[in-house]
């Protein structure tokens, strides 16, 4: 937080500081989760430390401190649901972010963040680096500059809480998927998984991408004959063959 620090006198003075870091909060959130798609639970302690200490000995400016961060962790974790609408704003009111924080403390919390997701799936490393290749022909998926495919699909595929993937054509992507569906390697609630965890972005915005996006992307790639999404389904069932095969 920058600016010089004034001692705590009031609850308004709390609120004042609660504004001051949800404001760079949210500047640093769009900055290394959006842009460069950090883990949003790295990028939750990581803040959160870099804003541990203040330059006071007042037990009650500390105290105050103490608890506008416990806030920040919680609206970023159990409340991000009620905080993500918030983000894509061009600017947010002190008033919005305290109806927020009255919502946040009254409503029952679900947390995407504690949930426990699943894709009913456990490739092999051999099958990690078929779906890397299926990825890099077809320009699927995005890693963050330097980052390995093979460890985001890893991370994709075991629902890694806090993970998210950058998606270059969605249609390529649900093709994908509906074709590891095809072939019983995947659940069939699919859609949902990736949804409610938040798992995949879009390329613009980096915004994630819904079950409807997901669900009218899937319908329209099947209307359509693009020789990809046919060799994309190949490349999938070949896979599988290849697992059947290894199998006798």
């Amino acid at each position: 937080m920058k600016g010089v620090h004034n001692h705590v006198e009031s609850n308004e003075d709390v609120e004042n500081e609660l504004y001051e870091l949800f404001l760079e909060a949210r500047d640093s959130y769009l900055s290394e989760v959006v842009r460069k798609l950090a883990r949003l639970d790295y990028f939750i302690d990581l803040f959160l430390s870099s804003h541990y200490y203040i330059d006071c000995e007042h037990a009650k400016c500390r105290n105050a401190h103490r608890r506008n961060l416990t806030l920040i962790r919680q609206l970023f974790t159990d409340s991000f649901y009620l905080v993500e609408p918030l983000l894509v704003k061009s600017s947010v009111s002190q008033v919005e972010l305290n109806a927020l924080v009255c919502k946040h403390l009254t409503s029952a919390v679900f947390s995407p963040m504690k949930a426990s997701y699943s894709l009913g799936c456990s490739f092999s490393d051999r099958q990690i680096e078929q779906l890397a290749c299926i990825s890099e022909t077809y320009q699927i998926f995005n890693t963050m500059e330097g980052g390995d495919i093979r460890d985001a699909l890893r991370s994709l595929f075991s629902c890694q809480i806090g993970f998210r993937l950058q998606v270059y054509h969605v249609r390529r992507a649900v093709v994908l998927f509906d074709a590891l569906l095809d072939c019983n390697m995947i659940s069939r609630n699919w859609q949902n998984v990736l949804d409610k965890g938040h798992f995949l972005v879009s390329p613009q915005g980096g915004q994630w991408i819904k079950k409807n996006s997901l669900s009218s992307s899937l319908n329209k790639a099947k209307a359509s004959s693009a020789a990809e999404f046919e060799n994309i389904r190949k490349a999938v069932y070949e896979m599988k063959k290849e697992e059947l095969s290894e199998s006798w």
